[in-house]
């Protein structure tokens, strides 16, 4: 029986929507990191009553990941130097890696906006990166009703063994 866990990065692909699609090499180590939050809630209080009487959503909870990347290959510089003061939004693939009996799995979005932003320093202490935040936008289905725009699927093995596909 193989472990449920995820383990590493082997590849992260953005398609923009009516674009070509970008795979990011050289992902700054332990960067891509989730960042869902919960909606928020005011509580409605009245007079002589001791819990809320009443709860209210005031925002809706947000889901989505930031990483960061060394990848300053000239498509992958221009296509991200491009977007920066924009907010693109397309389909997004993370693909982990496989480690012994942890299967390589793909973590998949259909509808994402990411915001791209230059960072570190261009030196002798350090390489330049892109800082990429993405959060999933709602996915409506043909009748304009929400539905889930995410899947988490294993990598079908070639049989090789300690580095995983890369499925995405």
């Amino acid at each position: 029986m193989s472990k449920t866990a995820a383990y590493g990065v082997s590849a992260v692909t953005f398609t923009p929507t009516g674009g070509s699609a970008i795979s990011f090499q050289a992902i700054v180590k332990d960067s891509l990191q989730f960042n869902d939050q919960a909606g928020s809630q005011q509580e409605i209080e009245v007079e002589d009553m001791e819990g809320p009487y009443a709860i209210l959503q005031t925002s809706a909870g947000t889901r989505g990941f930031t990483m960061d990347t060394y990848d300053m290959t000239g498509a992958v510089y221009s296509s991200l130097y491009a977007q920066i003061g924009k907010r693109p939004t397309g389909a997004v693939s993370i693909t982990t890696k496989a480690l012994d009996d942890i299967p390589a799995m793909t973590f998949a979005w259909t509808k994402m906006q990411v915001t791209v932003t230059r960072a570190g320093t261009l030196g002798k202490s350090g390489f330049p990166n892109f800082h990429l935040e993405f959060r999933e936008l709602t996915t409506t289905n043909q009748q304009g009703q929400e539905q889930s725009g995410h899947t988490v699927t294993p990598v079908e093995s070639n049989g090789g063994g300690g580095s995983g596909g890369n499925g995405g």
